[in-house]
């Protein structure tokens, strides 16, 4: 396959990445920045196999991408020992791709390779996988040029604008719930228009965040001010938001039991969940905004309830602003540009989420969401550098970093201005707080006490040939030309493993109750409001 590119440059640029995992958490990151179609590829047997978990973070996060590998001659009554690195790889993922082939003629190649680029892209997005047999490398084909096909969904737009207009001009409280299916959708000047407050997933929250009536976004680990403001809700309008939450969540389930909801998606399956109140209306979120922006509306209360969210966010703004926060803000104070943000799973993506809404700077953030791959932060801030050609600033756990941190090499030899933020408690510290919750303060493998540990960072970075600086160690003139640079850097905030994430939602707790609770006299006078 690298031969037949090299022919075929420079309509072909491969990376060799250090690790087939990495090259497609990198696809990942092309995609997922660009909102456009990333591929990988891997040799077979161990090579494919090390980015099944790729295949299924691209699914999960419905990420555009073509995975491709190659295989030889089968002969389906052959021992296994007789076919060597020999998998059917096809079966093994056809249950968390949008489409998957064997290749095996060069007249199969045309027709398939459209099939997976269009599927990929059209509808909700997900990832495709193409075995090809070895030897069509070789072969010649004609050029054809694959072409990136609008698939917006605009019939039911009306009928969405409808139904909103006739529930907002009666609304007393609306709100609008983003969440990811509105990526890459301009909308910006209508809803300030609108002065409608809105709430988003924490995994969408840089979508709107430059919108005057943001307020934040919700979830069990949510920011105090929009769980508050969420549950005095009557209206909901959810455009790609997936509301993941149980419907038995006596959390979530008062407020949904009591708003009118309204929710356009581009994925029919997401309306299987059966959420009362609701109208669900199969649409593109971009068809719907733009037959939206068009519409006027209007909303008894419009200035009371505006009023009140941002009393609701006066009182609570400071609150939750751990060590690890504090630090990330100190950081996000100094940038200027707008930049391409990467995180990491673990404990480290809350407080940065936090930290983010604090400050709100400009850029775009990239996470693994629903399927929450721990270590995937390097490979993906890799795909979105090439994705966007801005400075990448990728926020990442002392564990999650060792997962893949051969990728530093990458790093350097290509001069990507990759920032990382290591933040290193020196514990596997989500693991360690349900540990702490569940099993009553009995540990195992999550601190250098029992079963974990951490190397000398700073000595295995510079060992790569990469600057190192510890939080506290540079000023902040200082910290914010580092960080405008075009060269790599590590910053590594240390902290205590013994700061908790906060807040939270217990279980039995409605969804602005979270621990620690605020004073009793607080909560009654944003309970009246």
């Amino acid at each position: 396959l690298l031969y037949a590119m090299k022919e075929s440059s420079p309509n072909f640029e491969p990376h060799l990445n250090y690790h087939e995992q990495m090259a497609g958490f990198a696809a990942c990151g092309y995609a997922q920045a660009k909102q456009s179609l990333g591929v990988a590829y891997a040799t077979r047997g161990p090579g494919i196999t090390n980015m099944i978990t790729c295949i299924a973070e691209a699914y999960q996060e419905a990420l555009p991408v073509l995975f491709i590998t190659a295989h030889g001659y089968r002969l389906a009554t052959a021992p296994k020992q007789r076919s060597s690195q020999e998998l059917d790889l096809v079966k093994s993922v056809s249950g968390f791709t949008k489409y998957s082939a064997n290749v095996e003629t060069v007249e199969e190649v045309e027709e398939k390779l459209k099939t997976a680029c269009r599927t990929a892209l059209e509808g909700r997005k997900g990832p495709v996988f193409l075995d090809f047999l070895t030897e069509l490398f070789s072969k010649q084909m004609t050029e054809t040029i694959i072409e990136e096909k609008d698939s917006s969904v605009a019939a039911n737009a009306d009928y969405a604008v409808d139904c909103i207009k006739n529930l907002i001009e009666r609304a007393r409280q609306p709100v609008i719930l983003l969440g990811n299916g509105v990526r890459g959708v301009e909308f910006v000047e209508k809803v300030n228009s609108l002065n409608i407050p809105i709430l988003s997933s924490r995994s969408s929250q840089d979508i709107a965040g430059q919108c005057r009536s943001y307020f934040g976004y919700i979830g069990s680990h949510g920011c105090r001010y929009s769980n508050f403001i969420l549950s005095k809700a009557d209206v909901i309008i959810c455009i790609g938001n997936s509301m993941t939450f149980p419907l038995n969540s006596q959390s979530f389930s008062p407020i949904v039991n009591r708003a009118k909801i309204v929710r356009i998606d581009i994925d029919e399956n997401e309306f299987d969940k059966g959420i009362p109140n609701c109208i669900n209306v199969l649409c593109d979120a971009g068809a719907f905004l733009r037959r939206f922006s068009s519409v006027n509306l209007h909303y008894s209360g419009e200035k009371e309830w505006i009023k009140k969210c941002n009393e609701i966010k006066k009182k609570l703004n400071s609150c939750d602003l751990v060590e690890p926060v504090g630090k990330l803000i100190e950081l996000f104070e100094t940038i200027r540009n707008d930049i391409v943000f990467v995180c990491d799973v673990g404990n480290n993506e809350f407080w940065f989420s936090r930290a983010f809404e604090y400050v709100r700077p400009q850029g775009q953030i990239l996470y693994s969401k629903m399927y929450g791959t721990l270590g995937s932060a390097l490979g993906r801030a890799i795909g979105a550098y090439y994705a966007t050609h801005k400075n990448v600033l990728c926020v990442i756990g002392d564990q999650g970093l060792q997962y893949n941190i051969q990728e530093l090499q990458y790093i350097v030899y290509w001069k990507l201005p990759i920032k990382i933020v290591l933040m290193n408690n020196a514990c596997s510290g989500m693991i360690y707080d349900h540990e702490a919750i569940m099993f009553n303060d009995k540990y195992i493998h999550v601190t250098c006490d029992n079963g974990y540990s951490v190397p000398k960072f700073k000595e295995v970075v510079t060992a790569y040939g990469i600057e190192h600086y510890y939080s506290g160690e540079i000023c902040r003139d200082m910290m914010a030309d580092v960080f405008q640079n075009d060269m790599p850097v590590v910053y590594e905030i240390e902290y205590s493993n013994n700061i908790r994430l906060v807040p939270n939602i217990p279980k039995e707790n409605r969804c602005q109750q979270m621990t620690p609770l605020i004073e009793k006299k607080l909560n009654d006078y944003l309970e009246s409001l």
